[in-house]
């Protein structure tokens, strides 16, 4: 018993090491001499790139953190008019790429955008800079990454025991101290998953950062690299990006100790009934987050997008889709399997401190912008070709370039933290006593997480997957690096196009991938809502 329990983690621990394969290549770059450029952009660069990411993670850390939970608790515990159909409408921000949510603000409220330019002409206000300090920026990744928490929020709070929300309600407390007391504390490592994927997927961004012409460190990766053409000052400022991520998650694990947060299945809660003002007042909140969020910029595509179509639409628009869709179902299963595999609760007690961390490690690449991995990655199957050729093998390169096992092979480190927070989140709430209980009858280990672990953790797999699935879609950086000849997507569509300034042409493609998008979450959604 005790060799299989030592194979399994050996296996578990080189599947671990292999997702994490780029991450290593990019912090192999330490290992070479320092140059003059990295000295200059440590001397000049560093202290300001520190402390502006420092202040975007803040920022969208509370920003997202209170936003998505406050909606999540809403939906769930609060009856109020529109309930029902906001529950799944807040979802809609997912379908939206980041850079597109970001276009479309500075197209509306920049100094030049019609939304300024009515302001002066007919009340006679001063315009204003909408790219001047964080807090534009700070708002536009708030809500488009506010559904992260929002999803796993949601999902937990559902499965929250009744007997302890009714017991807060028996003993007089308000709903506030209800939920900031017994529903948060308890839904914490679903809100600290959502958490954790946000400021990861804020720190990789290159798209909305470029367009506020706000310095990050993705920033100065993308000049080291495309400027400069240094790719070891470009590994090694995004090797300080999965230092960060990674003490993001220490601190999350130190912070909660050995705290459990094991929850009942569905439990159906009797939601709070919102009388008077107050449920007119909590409908306006979450309606105008969904206006603002997913309801304006998709109206706004439609008006650019409105004169352009009979022009655009006899482009190979067919071919788009079938590359994303295959690129998106494919690297959706594959990550979700790995991700399931690695958060399994019957492992968790047979985990050495070696493993942990290389799981860990390996869900550190959600940190580093796409271009990155795909670079650390070529750049590792070229040395590999390099060590094979020296040891008289044949080289690799011909059959890895420009595949699709390749790209496969980059979505799924790069976007594993996602999957394996989401799926690891819900393990966490299955009690030791299920496993326990099975051994006791007999039940083969195989049948056990069929029959027991898998059902129970659905729902954080279908919101991992639903995740993965978006963020495939709306990949760019890497896809255009490391797509096969022929296979480009939407997302390299809308890139093709905004990079020449032709916005209004730009909006087709992306409005069809919000669309795309938002066939995925309502058939995600569908399949989670069986589960309630």
């Amino acid at each position: 018993m005790k060799s299989k329990k030592n194979n399994s983690n050996f296996l578990m621990g080189m599947l671990a090491l292999s997702i994490s394969f780029p991450l290593i290549v990019v912090c192999s770059a330490w290992f070479f001499p320092g140059t003059e450029l990295w000295a200059h952009f440590a001397e000049n660069l560093l202290p300001e790139l520190i402390t502006s990411t420092l202040m975007l993670l803040i920022g969208v850390g509370i920003g997202v953190s209170i936003l998505g939970t406050i909606l999540a608790y809403l939906v769930v515990m609060v009856e109020f008019p529109g309930r029902k159909w906001l529950e799944w409408a807040l979802f809609m921000p997912f379908a939206i790429p980041a850079y597109v949510l970001a276009f479309v603000y500075l197209g509306v409220f920049d100094y030049s955008g019609y939304a300024q330019v009515w302001l002066r002409e007919y009340t006679g206000m001063p315009g204003f800079d909408i790219r001047a300090g964080s807090w534009a920026i700070i708002l536009t990744f708030t809500l488009v990454f506010y559904p992260y928490v929002y999803m796993m929020a949601r999902a937990s709070f559902k499965r929250q025991k009744i007997q302890m929300i009714e017991a807060g309600k028996m003993l007089g407390k308000k709903p506030f101290e209800v939920f900031w007391r017994i529903s948060v504390p308890l839904a914490r490592p679903a809100i600290a998953a959502g958490l954790l994927v946000t400021l990861m997927e804020t720190l990789a961004d290159f798209g909305v950062v470029s367009l506020f012409n706000y310095s990050t460190f993705t920033t100065a990766i993308y000049s080291a690299w495309n400027d400069f053409r240094s790719i070891e000052v470009a590994a090694q400022l995004a090797s300080m990006l999965v230092l960060i991520a990674f003490f993001l998650i220490y601190f999350e694990k130190k912070a909660r100790g050995k705290a459990k947060y094991y929850s009942s299945d569905v439990s159906h809660i009797r939601p709070y009934r919102a009388t008077g003002f107050i449920r007119w007042l909590i409908f306006v909140f979450v309606f105008g987050v969904f206006m603002l969020s997913f309801a304006m910029p998709m109206l706004q595509l439609v008006i650019w997008s409105f004169d352009k179509y009979a022009e655009e639409i006899s482009q190979r628009y067919s071919d788009y889709f079938s590359a994303t869709g295959i690129l998106t179902v494919s690297a959706t299963i594959l990550t979700v399997v790995v991700a399931t595999l690695l958060a399994l609760p019957s492992r968790r007690k047979d985990e050495s401190k070696v493993l942990q961390l290389l799981i860990r490690f390996s869900t550190l690449g959600y940190a580093l912008p796409g271009s990155v991995m795909a670079v650390g990655l070529l750049y590792g199957v070229q040395n590999i070709s390099l060590v094979s050729i020296y040891l008289g093998g044949a080289s690799i390169n011909h059959i890895l370039f420009g595949s699709v096992i390749l790209l496969l092979f980059a979505y799924i480190s790069r976007f594993m933290a996602i999957a394996y927070n989401s799926t690891s989140a819900s393990s966490e709430q299955i009690k030791p006593v299920f496993e326990q209980s099975a051994r006791l009858l007999g039940s083969s280990r195989i049948r056990l997480i069929r029959e027991v672990y898998l059902p129970m953790m659905a729902p954080g797999i279908l919101a991992g997957g639903l995740l993965v699935a978006i963020d495939v879609m709306k990949e760019l950086p890497a896809t255009y690096l490391l797509r096969p000849f022929g296979w480009d997507t939407l997302a390299i569509r809308v890139f093709e196009l905004s990079s020449e300034g032709l916005y209004d042409r730009a909006a087709i493609p992306a409005l069809m991938m919000v669309f795309f998008g938002a066939i995925i979450m309502l058939l995600f959604i569908r399949l989670d809502s069986d589960k309630y």
